[in-house]
């Protein structure tokens, strides 16, 4: 594939441009296409760079070629069917960040049972400099899951926070799985009120870690594992073990180390993920 101005600078204090990110995406695209494969994408692209206009596209463009997968939803947010793309192979991958594609937000859910997620995830969202306060309430959530014998894998956001997911049985709708995470969300935030809030609004956060439970719907996303980020380094979103969680930061993992990390570890979501697990006990003792 033929790539336009591949000297573009994306990232002006590493002097990283477009042709690095194309070479980032076909370096990791094994690893990356097990999470995209299937599920609604939206994207955001930044045609002049981190520093430049840049926007979210659910649409897949009319100019996409043929062979660009797609699958039509009702987007509730845009109040229209929307024509989603499915990034199914590393052809498509490369075209998308030819389209100055930076970041990948599939959805929970995959086409053939749209309705029902096959993950529970929580976002934790911290103020800037806030990544270690983050941590500190990643393990509370994980022993509150624990409780109802559930287990999560993490990764860094590749910005600020930390993502837990939980992988799921597809026993359950959106609502039902929303329901799970709202509620563990709040009996953290009763056991961390000083460090930890479900407030919306960032006003009324203060220096506390957001506990984001909402990703967990019909066309919310969550940013991919392995997607590079619009800040400065150049970071990714990248799969850790609890072990080290306390020991790294989002700045460790970049789209230029990442490839090479990869290569003797392989595809690290995966060794890191937990067997699927149901929700039936949570939703029984949670309603109890």
């Amino acid at each position: 594939m033929e790539i336009s101005r591949a000297d573009r600078v994306y990232w002006p204090e590493e002097g990283l441009t477009k042709g690095d990110l194309v070479e980032y995406y076909r370096a990791v695209a094994p690893a990356v296409l097990p999470y995209l494969r299937n599920r609604p994408l939206t994207v955001k692209r930044y045609p002049d760079g981190i520093e430049g206009f840049a926007f979210y596209q659910k649409d897949t463009p009319k100019y996409a070629p043929d062979w660009v997968r797609t699958a039509t939803y009702h987007a509730e947010s845009a109040k229209r069917d929307v024509r989603y793309t499915l990034c199914n192979s590393s052809k498509t991958l490369l075209w998308l960040a030819n389209q100055a594609t930076i970041e990948l937000h599939p959805w929970l859910s995959r086409v053939d049972r749209i309705w029902l997620p096959d993950h529970l995830v929580f976002d934790l969202d911290p103020p800037e400099d806030g990544f270690a306060m983050a941590v500190e309430v990643a393990f509370v959530v994980r022993e509150a899951l624990a409780e109802l014998d559930l287990t999560a894998a993490v990764k860094t956001s590749g910005a600020k926070g930390v993502h837990l997911y939980v992988p799921l049985q597809r026993r359950h709708g959106y609502d039902r799985v929303r329901e799970v995470a709202f509620t563990l969300g709040e009996r953290v935030r009763e056991r961390i009120p000083d460090l930890a809030t479900t407030e919306f609004k960032k006003a009324d956060r203060g220096r506390r870690i957001y506990l984001d439970a909402g990703r967990n719907a019909p066309g919310a996303h969550v940013v991919a594992p392995y997607s590079p980020r619009p800040r400065p380094g150049a970071p990714v979103s990248f799969p850790v073990s609890w072990k080290d969680l306390r020991l790294i930061h989002p700045q460790n993992f970049t789209i230029t180390n990442v490839p090479k990390v990869l290569q003797p570890k392989g595809n690290l979501w995966a060794t890191l993920m937990p067997e699927r697990q149901s929700l039936a006990r949570a939703l029984r003792s949670l309603q109890g």
